[in-house]
Parts: structure tokens; sequence; C-alpha cells
């Protein structure tokens, strides 16, 4: 993932330690969470998600992971449990929140439903629920906050004369292991989204 070079102290070691551990080479050996497209408009879809399992810590987006985040977070699904329990890595891992609140995800497997996470051995690890919902979601293209901010552009002018309305704070999805080329990079953003209501 974009995501695993830039969410470690150095992009080299973080490699061979994800190669050690048995994770794919590419971002096709990941499963991703399943969804299904409600709607297309303009570059933009809207997504339908079931409820997300994830493993949280906090962690600043600036820092990109070279606060330790990324490493807590991998040291869960590696036996960092109480269960000594391995944990198969997963695409996306997300950023979300804002300021104080921001955080950095990995989406626990499907088959982990809520309450059936191991609990983390680090307490600054913790396990949330994303609950179900639409999301609208569009590529980021190009690097770090110019590719952000352009996405979040294209999401706002994409859903002004929609049916959609935005809610909450935007997510960042980074889907490639840190050897992929930044043009080959699937970076998203997603926004919860909610039908507006007719007004009378």
């Amino acid at each position: 993932m974009n995501a695993l070079v830039k969410w470690t102290l150095l992009g080299v070691p973080a490699a061979v330690v994800l190669v050690l551990a048995g994770c794919s080479m590419t971002r096709a050996g990941y499963k991703s969470p399943v969804y299904t497209v409600r709607d297309r408009l303009a570059g933009v879809e809207v997504r339908e998600y079931q409820a997300l399992v994830l493993a949280q810590t906090s962690t600043r987006k600036e820092v990109e992971g070279r606060d330790g985040s990324f490493m807590r977070l991998f040291r869960f699904i590696t036996k960092g449990n109480a269960s000594a329990q391995p944990i198969p890595m997963t695409t996306p891992v997300l950023y979300r929140g804002e300021g104080a609140s921001e955080a950095m995800a990995f989406v626990l497997p499907a088959t982990m439903k809520p309450g059936e996470a191991p609990a983390p051995l680090d307490a600054a690890v913790h396990i949330e629920t994303r609950p179900a919902g639409t999301y609208a979601s569009v590529r980021m293209r190009g690097r770090r906050s110019k590719g952000r901010e352009k996405a979040l552009s294209e999401i706002r002018l994409a859903l002004e004369s929609s049916g959609w309305r935005l809610e909450g704070e935007p997510e960042f999805a980074f889907y490639d292991p840190p050897w992929t080329p930044w043009f080959f990079e699937k970076n998203e953003v997603l926004w919860r989204v909610v039908k507006k209501t007719a007004t009378p």
C-alpha cells in the first residue's frame, strides 16, 4: 500500500518486514471489503458497504506513519493480540478523522465479525466498528495533499446537483504495497453520504 512505505520509519525495512511476514507483492493478493455500487456521478461512485471491523490507532496524515502508528497496527495483526492470533492483512489502510481524533486503521477480514476480534496488547490500538453505510468514492491522483484536495473537490462538485449529501469527515484509503510506483498506486477518498431530504 502507498501506505506501507509512508507509514513506517523507513520504506525498505518495512517492505522486508512485510515480505518476511508473508504479505503479498501486489494489491491483488489482498482481500478488500465488498460493496455495491448504487450510483455513478461524473466519475464518483456511490457505494454501499457492510459494517467493517477496524484496528485503529491515533496518527496524523502529515507524518505518514513515521510516528509508529503503522507498526502498532502491524504488530497487532502479527500476533500482538490477546489470542496471539495472526490476522491476514487486507486493503485498504484508512486514515480517518480530523485533528485530535485523526487515526489510522487496518480493515480486519470480513470473516471477523464485531465482537470477535482479539484484544490488542498495545493500549494505543483499539477495535472499532465502522457501521454499514453509503460512501461516495473517487480515485486520488497525484501525490499526497494535492491529490487529496483534488479528489475532495471532485466529490463535492459531483454531489452538488445529485440526490446525495455529504455527512461527517472523509476517509483516505490506500491499497498498494510500498514498492508500487506512485503513478500506479490506487488511493481513494471515501466520504459517507445520505439521501437528501426533499424540501416542502
